[in-house]
């Protein structure tokens, strides 16, 4: 099975300069455990319920930092066309619970180690692709479009994350 068929293609994605406060926001409004940061399209790095619990001990004002200075920068990532099975020995491995998947470059969704528990108790592991698998298409914003205006669309679309282009 190939990421493809197991990534969500509905993301959650933040810039580097948008605050902690915000990206904790918005992955509780879409029920996930993570915010790709992206520039333009290109994940350069990832903010995690792990990095909120770091943060959280140091008594740091969530809406005072940025991600900049608060995300895993340069993420590993994979493509759609790569296996799951490599995928999760990765994820094991490096200890990440998430990993982003691009194309050429482009971020194109995010597979999470609940996501590979699941197509591994499907029993096809070693052959479904991410392609497979991922929800489409991607509902993109512009970042300077006003939250009120992108939660209404979200809602109407029934979707839970944005990607903000």
């Amino acid at each position: 099975m190939q990421i493809g068929g197991v990534m969500r293609v509905r993301l959650v994605t933040a810039t580097p300069e948008q605050t902690a406060a915000e990206a904790i926001r918005a992955m509780l409004e879409a029920g996930v455990g993570s915010v790709v940061v992206t520039e333009g399209n290109a994940p350069v790095g990832i903010f995690t319920e792990r990095d909120v619990l770091k943060l959280a001990g140091t008594g740091v004002s969530f809406g005072s930092i940025v991600l900049r200075d608060v995300m895993t920068p340069n993420p590993l990532t994979i493509t759609a066309e790569d296996g799951i099975l490599a995928a999760a020995q990765l994820m094991g491995e490096r200890n990440l619970r998430h990993l982003p998947v691009v194309e050429n470059g482009r971020l194109v969704g995010i597979v999470s180690d609940r996501d590979l528990r699941l197509a591994a108790s499907l029993g096809e592991s070693r052959s479904t692709r991410i392609r497979e698998v991922m929800t489409e298409p991607v509902y993109a914003v512009n970042a300077a479009e006003p939250v009120d205006k992108v939660a209404r669309a979200m809602s109407e679309r029934r979707v839970g994350s944005a990607v903000v282009v």
